[in-house]
């Protein structure tokens, strides 16, 4: 069981090292075992010293090292929030209907994402991979590559089938060069259990789960809402899709917090750390786009003390 903290495009341009040897040392101190940095293209072509540089000090603080690869091909979450440089030009090889997001049936889809794993793991020493929120897992595909594949315009069967050989051959190829490797899977809690269910049994996925809401959220100025399952709804959603095959993961969504919602954020808080076990849990530190994000900071951090010391 472990801890990891999510820091998604942290200081990868304006690079100011003290500020990483704080950070870090502030999040073992607060009983994290790992960080999840995010790792787009643009981070391959302007960050690589600075990345290289972060994962030294996380390890000089006792914290592994979890790379996402981030928004590649269109085909995962992460930050930024942009389209794909590999996507954008190469708009040829778009999922019709779908801009920014590669068809995986397209051979040099394929070459250019495992180039693209290789590449990160030759390159750094890491501990382990996020694949974060499979995008358009299901969308069926009319692409020339697809009809080639599978005959005719691609069902949402065939979609589905496309999405986990694309992925297990991205793991496949980490593992093989690092076997020792951790590597966490998690999808979108509206993507059927059909996806779900056989990502969660891929070869090599040692962790699988969702993100889940804490409160209600907002961008901005605008009305709060809920626009997403809780962790605690999920999670036997959870629990049921890994049993026998992985083990399981979750992520705390401490993002987009209005100030109206603080009362419901900390109880429901500390209602799902008391119900919840997951083999890897993470938050986010310093949860993007919060109103008070100082206030949401310490109620979060006073509670994964707590729980750190409930699961020793």
């Amino acid at each position: 069981m472990f801890l990891s903290a999510y820091t998604l495009s942290y200081g990868n341009w304006t690079v100011i090292p003290s500020h990483w040897d704080r950070v870090f040392g502030e999040m073992r101190a607060n009983g994290f075992d790992a960080v999840d940095l995010s790792f787009s293209e643009s981070e391959a072509m302007y960050s690589m010293r600075a990345i290289e540089q972060q994962i030294a000090i996380a390890h000089k603080y006792g914290l592994k090292v979890l790379l996402i690869p981030s928004r590649f091909a269109g085909r995962f979450a992460g930050a930024p929030f942009m389209t794909s440089n590999f996507s954008s030009a190469h708009p040829e090889w778009e999922l019709p209907g779908v801009p920014g997001c590669c068809c995986v049936d397209v051979p040099e889809v394929l070459q250019a994402s495992v180039d693209f794993i290789e590449m990160i793991v030759k390159s750094f020493d890491l501990d382990g991979l996020i694949f974060d929120e499979p995008k358009e897992a299901e969308t069926p595909s009319s692409h020339p590559a697809t009809i080639a594949r599978y005959g005719h315009p691609g069902t949402q069967e065939e979609a589905r089938l496309s999405m986990l050989d694309y992925i297990q051959t991205l793991i496949s190829t980490a593992k093989k060069l690092r076997p020792e490797l951790a590597i966490t899977l998690f999808n979108m809690p509206p993507t059927t259990p059909e996806f779900t269910r056989r990502a969660a049994a891929l070869e090599y996925v040692d962790y699988a789960g969702f993100d889940g809401t804490l409160c209600g959220k907002s961008y901005f100025h605008e009305t709060v809402c809920r626009t997403k399952a809780s962790v605690l709804d999920l999670w036997p959603r959870i629990c049921e899709e890994a049993a026998g095959k992985c083990g399981t993961f979750a992520l705390l969504e401490n993002i987009l917090i209005p100030t109206s919602e603080h009362r419901n954020y900390h109880r429901e808080l500390e209602e799902t750390l008391e119900r919840i076990r997951p083999d890897h849990l993470a938050c986010y530190y310093y949860g993007h786009n919060n109103e008070d994000p100082e206030y949401i900071q310490k109620i979060t951090m006073e509670a994964i003390r707590k729980y750190q010391k409930q699961r020793r």
